[in-house]
């Protein structure tokens, strides 16, 4: 009887493991992602960035000029302060005839979902 009881022990344990692996955010795909966009200002991203990231401050009032070189059909991930300033960029870049966007939310957000890391 010890050694069933420590079967069904062990086969739980197992099973608790595999369950809590699968609640952690599953990485982002990047390989078809034109650019990643920091829109917090330019502080916080000299600061820490996510590696590779471009910032265009939407705070500053040139946010919608200096976001015209972005190519309208590509892909991009954008982040900043909070999921609300992201998607307040978010919704300006589509504004302006970009269509294919991803708010990622706040910059630990993205550190979540993303494979690329920081820069300190």
């Amino acid at each position: 009887m010890g050694r069933v009881r420590s079967l069904f022990t062990a086969v739980l344990a197992v099973s608790l493991v595999a369950g809590l692996a699968g609640c952690a955010p599953a990485k982002l795909d990047v390989s078809d992602v034109a650019g990643i966009i920091d829109v917090r200002s330019p502080e916080s991203f000299a600061e820490s960035h996510i590696t590779g990231a471009i910032n265009i401050d939407y705070s500053s009032a040139d946010f919608l000029a200096n976001s015209t070189s972005l190519r309208k059909t590509d892909k991009y991930f954008v982040y900043g302060e909070s999921s609300e300033q992201a998607g307040e960029a978010s919704a300006d870049l589509i504004s302006i005839g970009v269509s294919d966007i991803t708010n990622l939310g706040s910059f630990e957000d993205a550190l979540n979902v993303l494979p690329l890391g920081a820069t300190n």
